[in-house]
């Protein structure tokens, strides 16, 4: 073949490849990264808060965290968290997941919840021993710092033989006192039977 024909030949396709390449437009700019939205994550937490009398407070297990800076949130799952916030009461919560903003305190958990009085030794005035109270949800609210828990949504009480379900509730976690709102009991008596009075 002849060389004139061979660079003819290259000039016409790198005119059409000019050509192609200038109609496609503007080359959009490379993909910029910006900020991340974790600063830290970790796995296998075992943790411990103290009061300003370095005192335990709380401690907690959780599979995973995350802190998010611009929340200053902590993200946790599968938690487990042994909270006595006074000395005659503890309690053992369980969730699924969980946030924990460690300035205000604010806790939130989701995923299904379970908060239980792991209160042993209470007892009322004629000294029976007071069974533990169990609260089971979806979502709990909190302040560990106001040692207070709330949900606006149905929960499960459990107290030994006695079970009811409740529309709202409040707790004050220090005191041990609870408040349930529009409160259904489903009661079974024992059943009747009838002897002979002679």
């Amino acid at each position: 073949m002849n060389t004139r024909i061979l660079i003819v030949l290259a000039l016409i396709i790198a005119g059409i490849a000019g050509w192609f390449f200038q109609q496609q437009g503007e080359v959009t700019p490379p993909v910029s990264i910006g900020a991340a939205e974790v600063d830290y994550e970790a796995t296998d937490i075992q943790a411990v808060q103290t009061n300003e009398q370095g005192e335990t407070e709380y401690e907690l297990n959780a599979e995973s965290l995350t802190h998010d800076p611009s929340t200053n949130q902590d993200v946790m799952s599968g938690i487990v968290m042994n909270w006595e916030p006074a000395a005659e009461q503890l309690y053992r919560i369980q969730s699924g997941t969980a946030t924990i903003n460690q300035e205000t305190g604010d806790l939130h958990l989701y995923g299904g919840f379970s908060l239980a009085s792991e209160n042993q030794a209470k007892t009322t005035d004629k000294g029976e021993k007071i069974a533990p109270i169990t609260v089971t949800g979806k979502a709990l609210k909190g302040n560990t710092k106001s040692r207070q828990v709330y949900r606006e949504q149905p929960v499960q009480v459990v107290q030994g033989n006695n079970r009811f379900e409740a529309a709202t509730m409040k707790a004050n976690l220090e005191t041990g006192e609870y408040e349930f709102g529009k409160v259904a009991v489903l009661f079974t008596p024992s059943e009747r039977k009838d002897k002979a009075l002679f």
